[in-house]
């Protein structure tokens, strides 16, 4: 960087992989969407439901129908800073209700009742005026009562763009249990198609290029594919690290270096790195 140009901001963002029992050979299944086309970050991929934090995430009246404190959600993310842990949690279940219509809360006198029908067409309302910024989560949870259950939310692991990309993010990847008999549904405004695929599946579409993903969702996937069960998945052990891959060029080819990979800076002693090839990422170890 030349003393002339200006850092890229990283915004704060939060992903949620929301996990529902498998129909197949795969124990579970999750939740994704495809990105429109004309996205101007991570165009055309598939992606887990979420997206930047917002100022109004962290509105008062919101944080007051919350299931975590401050307090709390500030040692669950790992952060000393409560209200800004709050509100990476609260952008999360907004976001996925906003792109996939899956709402992680409850009413304040119980469950939400799938069987309502004016229930069901009331938030449909709520969501598309959230998508078209004519309303806010606030005002929603306010209209229905609502609770945002964030003490079902676990946090999984955090991405931090590299500086070579225009757009840069610290993304939080929170992991749940998908809310009970709600099916999930893209927006058709920022994502374009969506899927419950069990992570196996979601690596074999890749691999025959059915599907884009994006290097973190590749290396997300195949942990996911290694685990046994929801409740597996679902264990998380502390607050994760924070990866940052560096970027090398070898050869011509883009790779992304990460952490434990001899080459990474501090350098670990196990090859651990995500390589662009003929426009395809594949993943290469797994650190130490």
């Amino acid at each position: 960087m030349t003393p002339t140009e200006t850092p890229t901001p990283i915004r704060d963002a939060t992903t949620v992989l929301l996990l529902r029992p498998g129909d197949g050979p795969h124990p579970f299944e999750i939740f994704m969407v495809r990105r429109t086309k004309r996205a101007k970050f991570m165009a055309s991929a598939m992606v887990f439901p979420g997206g930047r934090v917002d100022a109004a995430d962290a509105d008062d009246g919101l944080t007051a129908r919350c299931d975590l404190s401050r307090e709390a959600a500030a040692q669950r993310m790992g952060m000393d800073d409560g209200a800004q842990a709050l509100a990476l949690l609260v952008a999360g279940v907004r976001e996925t209700f906003e792109e996939a219509g899956l709402l992680l809360a409850r009413r304040a006198d119980g469950p939400l009742d799938l069987e309502d029908a004016a229930l069901i067409e009331r938030l449909a309302k709520h969501r598309d005026a959230l998508n078209a910024h004519e309303t806010t989560m606030a005002a929603v949870a306010e209209a229905e009562d609502l609770r945002l259950e964030l003490d079902r939310l676990a946090f999984y692991a955090r991405w931090i763009t590299p500086p070579i990309e225009s757009r840069r993010f610290d993304a939080r990847f929170l992991i749940a249990r998908a809310p009970r008999g709600q099916r999930g549904q893209h927006d058709a405004v920022e994502t374009t198609a969506s899927a419950w695929l069990a992570p196996q599946a979601a690596l074999d579409a890749y691999a025959a290029g059915d599907i884009q993903l994006a290097p973190p969702t590749l290396r997300v996937l195949l942990e996911l594919a290694r685990a046994g069960s929801i409740e597996a998945a679902l264990k998380t052990d502390g607050v994760p690290r924070p990866i940052q891959p560096q970027p090398q060029f070898v050869g011509g080819d883009l790779h992304l270096l990460l952490p434990g990979d001899p080459e990474f800076d501090p350098p670990g002693a196990a090859r651990n790195r995500i390589m662009l090839r003929d426009g395809r990422w594949i993943s290469e170890g797994r650190g130490a």
